[in-house]
Parts: structure tokens; sequence; C-alpha cells
């Protein structure tokens, strides 16, 4: 049995196409569910690295896309947690029709919108440097960034209690951050020298040299910088001798933000996973400690190249976008 395919492709350089393919319907493994998009997430850092081509050597076409809510179809004899109708939130391409691992999903809460349950792949991604951090709530955090990566850092980092201290250059995104409960909100640093060598934690999210400079320069002696945002590319003339000076004479601990670093399921003694922390983040966004509504752009895949297209200009209106396959 056949079924028509629509899947998002880099096709070149900066270059985006909805492709339309035939695939032949096999019956699935045991451990497999398969299911309808209904919406999928845009992720504007690890997506753009592809579509630019930052690091270079990237072989076209490549399929795209890492985070879609889908109802399930049809499950393999083997699985049991979930059922045929039930809503997931799975790392899946922006594709019409997928099958994943069984184990590979979270069930998104009932009743809960698509377009919110997809929101919870992001503040996952830091999560997971505030499980490994030592610094308590007791203490400010600086969040630099607010990208919807930084953005979703911020606002989970309140929820946890920590004081938060939030900077972005770009005016919208910091009426953004506030519109969504942030109280303390600058273009820098600089503005807030109360809080230069008081803070213990620092999350840089927006993967830019500058941030990561600035922070470091400004915790307390013994602090920690948790850099999350990817460094896609060179943006300053500066040498790493002033990081490095303010690292070894500040007793920094200097740490990488990659979620990866946590098992991707929980397990005894290791309760903290990835997976956890999506079904987590869906929850917080479901009781309105992580605020959603208003800060992503929902667009239909057919128009997959504006959208990457504004993303890599910085023109995108809304903080990210989220591609609707219902009406395909």
């Amino acid at each position: 049995m056949t079924e028509r395919q629509y899947a998002i492709q880099f096709i070149e350089k900066r270059k985006a196409a909805l492709i339309e393919s035939e695939i032949e319907r096999t019956p699935l493994a045991p451990d497999e569910i398969g299911g309808r998009t209904l919406v999928s997430l845009i992720s504007t850092g690890s997506e753009r690295g592809a579509y630019m081509d930052y690091f270079g050597g990237t072989v076209y076409p490549v399929a795209t896309g890492y985070a879609a809510v889908m109802e399930v179809l049809e499950i393999g004899s083997a699985v049991t947690n979930v059922k045929i109708g039930d809503r997931v939130l799975a790392l899946a391409p922006h594709q019409l029709y997928n099958r994943v691992k069984s184990d590979e999903i979270s069930l998104v809460p009932a009743g809960m919108n698509p377009e919110h349950a997809v929101m919870g792949r992001f503040p996952a991604v830091s999560m997971t440097s505030m499980i490994h951090t030592a610094i308590k709530p007791t203490e400010p955090v600086l969040v630099t960034g607010l990208g919807v990566v930084g953005l979703m850092c911020a606002q989970m980092m309140r929820h946890c209690g920590y004081e938060v201290y939030a900077f972005d250059p770009n005016e919208n995104r910091r009426e953004t951050a506030r519109a969504c409960g942030i109280r303390h909100v600058y273009a820098s640093l600089d503005e807030v020298p109360e809080v230069k060598g008081v803070a213990g934690l620092a999350m840089e999210c927006s993967g830019r040299e500058e941030g990561t400079y600035s922070l470091v320069a400004n915790l307390r002696r013994g602090g920690e910088l948790y850099l999350i945002g990817v460094p896609w590319y060179r943006s300053t003339d500066t040498f790493a001798h002033e990081l490095l000076k303010n690292v070894f004479y500040g007793f920094i601990q200097l740490r990488s933000g990659f979620e990866w670093s946590l098992p991707r399921h929980s397990r005894d003694f290791m309760p903290n996973s990835n997976f956890s922390n999506i079904a987590k983040s869906m929850e917080w966004i479901r009781d309105g400690h992580i605020k959603v509504e208003g800060i992503y752009e929902v667009a239909a895949p057919e128009r997959c190249d504006d959208i990457y297209s504004s993303m890599a200009d910085g023109t995108m209106e809304k903080t990210c976008a989220i591609f609707d396959w219902s009406r395909i």
C-alpha cells in the first residue's frame, strides 16, 4: 500500500522546499508507533546551522526538524504506553507522516493545544544545565540571548525560584520577555551594575562570544557559566586571553550546556533525563508557569522557504515559528 508523503527539506544552502513523494506503507516494528503530524516546531538555532551551512560540508538535500506533535494512527504489537488516537510529542522531522520508537515520545497532556505542547521542546534545552548546576535559587541568574531558547530558559528559571536578569540587544525580544513576566530585562549588563560580581549562575543562550565575555567578567568568584547557545560562527575579533584570564582568576566553572549530556530516559539513581524534561516542560506550559501564547508564528509547510529565510535574516516577526500540517 502506498501513500503520499510531504516533507520539508533543505535542498541547497539557504533554500528550503516542501517535497512530495510516494512511500510504501510497510508493517510497524513491534516497538514502533506511526502517526500523522499536527504541528512541527522550527529550531531557530539547530536548523539554521544546516540551512546556512555554517560549519561547511552539509550534503544537500537534507531532512530537517526535531520536534513534532503527532496523532497516533497505529501501534506495534509490543507498544503499551500509548494507544491509537493519543497525541504525542516526538523528536521527529518536519513531515506529514512519522514513525518513531515508542520510548522516544512524550504523551501530550489531555486537552492541551498542540501548538503549545510542541513548544515543550524548548524549555528542555536549558533544563539540562539547571539540573547540573550547584547554584541554588538563593542567588540571581543571568541569561543572555532572548531568542526562543533564552526566553524559555528565563521563564523556567523564574518559575524554579531564581531571580532572573535577562539581556538582549534587540528591543522586540526584550518586550516579549517582559510580556512573558520577566521583570529584569536589559540590553546589557552595564545597565545593572548592582548585579555585577553578585550572581553565581549564568546561562549563555545567544551562541555569541559577546555574551560569554560579558558574563564571565561579571559573575561572582566561583560562579558557573553554561554555554547553551550553539556558537555557529565567530562574531568578534576579541582574543581568548581575556576570557581565559577571567575564568582563571574568577575561579569560574565554564561548562557546556549541551542538552544531551543527560540520558535520554530516567533510570535508578538518575531520575532526570531528556524525555522527563520535555514532559515537565509541557506541564509547566499547560499550567501557565511558562508563557508561549503570542510568541510564535504559525505557517503552512508550503511557506517553509520564506520562514527559514526570515529566520536567517533576522526579520522573523515572532520569536519562533510552527508549521501547521492540518490542511495537507
